[in-house]
């Protein structure tokens, strides 16, 4: 690591933020990296002239983040393996910033793309097997009299974990956790409102389209796939 990097000149703007943003820039370039301790407060404070209340606040934000991580009397080092914290604050950047309804929805579709994409790319038979399983059931489950809500919700997100799985690639899923928690409400409404019409087989029928789309390895059908979803979603949910 270069301190010299670390420690550049100080642009405008507050503190805190700007040390945040210079530790980022320093791992995006691979200057700090995963396990690496950083300076002291006493370091950062001397070498960029600021004050040790800037750089501890912005340590603090870097440490409720999941960036950094604090060992008591070994001093701050960069976390080394993936925390879900690290989500947190672009989860509320989303939730927080303004989208319709149709947005969000065409969002969601773009991220099942790339991950059914993925998942016909690298799936065996094994895990094909695995994931109409879990089509089936959740199949089985909206045909309950009365149906039940939140079985039928437990058994989207089985299939839709088995999916991510399937995509085999760490980012992918990160990435679609975070869609899912921003958009569980969702789910849940299209759930319920498929019940209220009478017709709750219409989101787990649409799961087992999407596993013979992937059986038949066929990428081109996954945009019919998509295509359908979205205009079943929008006729459940706008």
């Amino acid at each position: 690591m270069s301190d010299n990097l670390l420690f550049k000149k100080m642009p405008k703007g507050s503190i805190s933020d700007v040390i945040i943003e210079q530790i980022t820039d320093a791992l995006i370039r691979g200057d700090l990296k995963p396990g690496d301790k950083i300076p002291t407060e006493l370091e950062f404070s001397e070498n960029m002239g600021v004050s040790r209340n800037a750089v501890r606040e912005a340590i603090k934000v870097l440490v409720a983040f999941g960036v950094l991580e604090v060992r008591r009397a070994e001093g701050t080092f960069v976390v080394q393996d993936y925390n879900p914290k690290l989500m947190d604050s672009m989860l509320y950047g989303m939730i927080l910033s303004e989208h319709s309804m149709d947005e969000l929805l065409e969002y969601k579709i773009a991220n099942a793309y790339s991950i059914t994409l993925l998942a016909m790319k690298k799936s065996t038979p094994e895990s094909l097997v695995k994931l109409r399983r879990l089509g089936e059931a959740f199949l089985e489950v909206s045909k309950k009299v009365p149906a039940d809500q939140e079985e039928m919700y437990r058994a989207a997100v089985d299939f839709n974990v088995q999916i991510a799985k399937m995509a085999q690639n760490r980012m992918v899923a990160q990435m679609d956790e975070l869609v899912h928690k921003m958009a569980a409400f969702t789910r849940h409404k299209a759930i319920e409102v498929s019940i209220a019409e009478g017709r709750p087989e219409a989101l787990p029928e649409n799961y087992l389209f999407e596993v013979e789309v992937l059986e038949s390895g066929d990428p081109n059908r996954i945009i019919v796939l998509m295509e359908r979803r979205l205009e079943l979603w929008r006729e459940l949910l706008l």
